[in-house]
């Protein structure tokens, strides 16, 4: 759950860097800035922020399953839980690296791969 956390606050991190570094060599004013996902998909730090957004997107969903294992003592799915996070971690970077037609392959197949282990860690939560 907190490496799941940590990911989210490192696209925070990585968009308040970016807009420092924009605002310090004063390129940009800091009133001048939009939601960072609302930039373009082309620029590095637009993927940033859809990633970022994405990330929040889908973070309660995993939070549910989660705790709801928790509270009800299930099964062990920390492994599951860890691979999770590699798929989140592998789509982001993705995300990151460009919008080529293998990228978005790349970031889709994350995001199938994340969207199954969450039903399987759900499943084993509430089947046993």
């Amino acid at each position: 759950l907190m490496a799941f956390v940590a990911w989210i606050a490192f696209h925070i991190m990585l968009i308040v860097a970016y807009r420092t570094t924009l605002i310090s060599t004063g390129k940009k004013a800091a009133n001048t800035f939009g939601p960072s996902r609302n930039d373009t998909q082309s620029s590095w730090i637009g993927r940033v922020g859809c990633s970022h957004a994405n990330c929040l997107e889908n973070f309660p969903l995993f939070l549910t399953v989660v705790i709801v294992n928790t509270v009800t003592s299930g099964p062990d799915i920390s492994k599951l839980a860890w691979y999770y996070v590699y798929a989140r971690v592998a789509q982001s970077l993705a995300h990151w690296y460009s919008i080529s037609e293998l990228a978005v392959t790349v970031r889709f197949l994350g995001f199938i791969v994340g969207w199954a282990l969450l039903g399987t860690m759900g499943y084993h939560t509430m089947y046993r």
